[in-house]
């Protein structure tokens, strides 16, 4: 009988899997960032409350992403390249790990707080930039 999967094991193979997609995702996205934008609806509590929710701005992070606008896409949205970030450097660091076998498992669990710490303060200073009458994408 086979031996279960790690958690590991099953986020690589998934990754590696996800690379192509990604990749076209992204060349698409490039390529249609405006018009993607239009497509899309506007946020309902924003539009509703003048706050904005911890995933306002992550379609124009993703667009300015993939046209590799690090700084804009990190304004609309942290969360997005650190997401990015954190997903290439568990492909690397899992394919050296298996390669030389020298490297510990990928620090998962701490990547997952920073990354739920990081969206929560985001939404934060969004909306706490808004109650003051700031602009919430300061370098925009």
């Amino acid at each position: 009988m086979r031996k279960p999967l790690s958690a590991e094991e099953t986020l690589y193979r998934l990754g590696l899997a996800l690379l192509p997609v990604f990749f076209f995702a992204a060349v698409f996205v490039a390529f249609s960032g405006q018009e993607l934008l239009g497509w899309m609806p506007p946020c309902w509590v924003h539009e509703r409350t003048g706050l904005y929710c911890p995933g306002c701005g992550a379609t124009r992070a993703v667009v300015a992403l993939a046209r590799l606008h690090l700084v804009e896409s990190f304004c609309y949205h942290p969360f997005i390249p650190y997401t990015a970030l954190i997903y290439g450097l568990f492909l690397i660091w899992e394919t050296l790990r298996r390669r030389f076998a020298v490297l510990h498992p990928f620090p998962i669990f701490p990547c997952i707080v920073a990354g739920i710490v990081l969206l929560v303060l985001q939404c934060v200073w969004k909306n706490a930039a808004v109650l003051n009458g700031w602009n919430p994408f300061f370098v925009l």
